[in-house]
């Protein structure tokens, strides 16, 4: 008896249908954030403080795929510092070999770091000053939107110093970020900005959990799910960034990267260590990017570019 070739069994013609699914069909795009002010160097021998340190790394992390570069600087100590020429001595370099990477220094402290504020008498003068020299120097920033104890001291997010610091960075043409450390930074950015139309599109809307003095991330699985129902708040019109810190940042990176979300960040501002279960410290924020990734990559994603970031963000 002659059979025809074999066609597969009714089950198999049922996956065969099966539709694309278009989750993580766009490409990826990496921030690196390459110091911080948090972690000393009798934590993390490797942290990076000098402003050739901190180039380096962040040049190093552009070759390893990192479209953009939060930025702090610091003093020979290791202590936080911020003024006009630490940060240009650090920009300079970046953008002397990675000229298309976005800038985007971190206006927290702006020049006064004693205040802790996130507020227009703070990032005007540090923005202001960058765009004197080159208005490459600040293209983005981050602002966050939640109130918060650190150390002592008290930040306390409001409705109108949102308001008139937003109108001020993007009559400048520079891109705000907020970052949500939980679901009161996603619900001030909606009814402040976003609904009484303040906020130019897209919003740029970065979850952080785990970060600085944030939720934690652990235990399995509920960091994981907290994660996704902060994902889940977020406004449809929103590119969407999550910023993990702590020990479990690796897995709930990948976790991001598979649940389609736009931008990831990575670096040794927010990382210790490499992986949750082990005590191996990240040598390298180069090391971290290329982590990244390489799981992005194989779970099919590509990682995108300046010029892409830029598109998706609306920045000029």
């Amino acid at each position: 008896m002659n059979k025809g070739e074999f066609e597969g069994y009714s089950w198999a013609k049922m996956v065969e249908r099966q539709k694309r699914n278009p989750t993580m069909d766009k490409p990826l795009f990496i921030t690196v954030c390459p110091t911080g002010c948090l972690f000393s160097r009798k934590q993390n021998p490797d942290q990076p403080y000098t402003p050739e340190e901190i180039s380096n790394e962040t040049v190093e992390s552009y070759a390893q795929g990192a479209c953009l570069a939060h930025l702090h600087t610091r003093d020979e100590t290791g202590d936080s510092l911020t003024n006009t020429e630490v940060l240009s001595s650090t920009i300079a370099p970046i953008l002397d070999k990675c000229p298309d990477m976005i800038i985007q220094p971190s206006a927290a402290e702006g020049y006064h770091p004693e205040s802790g504020d996130y507020s227009y008498e703070t990032m005007k003068p540090m923005v202001e000053a960058l765009h004197a020299i080159d208005r490459r120097y600040m293209q983005s920033t981050i602002f966050t939107p939640v109130s918060y104890y650190l150390d002592g001291s008290i930040c306390l997010a409001t409705p109108d110093n949102a308001v008139k610091t937003v109108e001020f960075l993007q009559s400048h043409g520079i891109k705000p970020e907020f970052m949500a450390h939980n679901g009161e930074g996603i619900t001030n950015v909606r009814e402040w900005l976003i609904e009484p139309g303040i906020l130019k599109e897209p919003p740029f809307i970065s979850l952080g959990p785990g970060m600085h003095n944030s939720t934690e991330t652990y235990p399995d699985p509920w960091g994981m799910l907290y994660m996704m129902s902060l994902i889940r708040l977020v406004p449809g019109e929103c590119v969407v960034g999550v910023s993990v810190g702590g020990r479990n940042w690796l897995p709930l990176t990948t976790l991001a990267i598979m649940l389609g979300v736009d931008f990831v960040r990575v670096g040794m501002e927010d990382h210790l260590w490499m992986y949750p279960h082990r005590d191996e410290k990240i040598s390298s924020n180069a090391e971290a990017t290329s982590k990244i990734a390489t799981i992005a990559k194989e779970l099919g994603r590509e990682i995108g570019s300046p010029t892409q970031a830029r598109d998706i963000l609306a920045i000029e």
